[in-house]
Parts: C-alpha cells; structure tokens; sequence
C-alpha cells in the first residue's frame, strides 16, 4: 500500500488521502477506516470496563 491524493477538478479544491495497492490498485479512505479503527477501540475499552 502507498499514500495517494484525488483531486476534485469540478472547481472546488478537495483533496482526499487514499491508500492504494500497488499489487491491484485497490483504493482504502484513510479517513473512513482511522475513524472505524477509532471507533472500534472505544467500544472494546467499554467493554474491559464492564467486565472489571
């Protein structure tokens, strides 16, 4: 996987941070899956806590 940008050219200046497959090219939103990784830490550490 590499870091990649694109670009929206219908005027209005949009930069997405992508990760791509060099191997397929499969494309990954860094942004979607930080936030999803985020998101599933929160709900395992509120999980350890009801257990304790």
């Amino acid at each position: 996987m590499v870091r990649d940008s694109v670009f929206n050219v219908d005027g209005q200046f949009l930069e997405i941070e992508m990760g791509r497959c060099l191997n397929c090219g499969h494309v990954v939103d860094l942004t979607l899956l930080k936030t999803r990784q985020m998101e599933k830490s929160r709900r395992t550490a509120k999980e350890e806590e009801v257990l304790v």
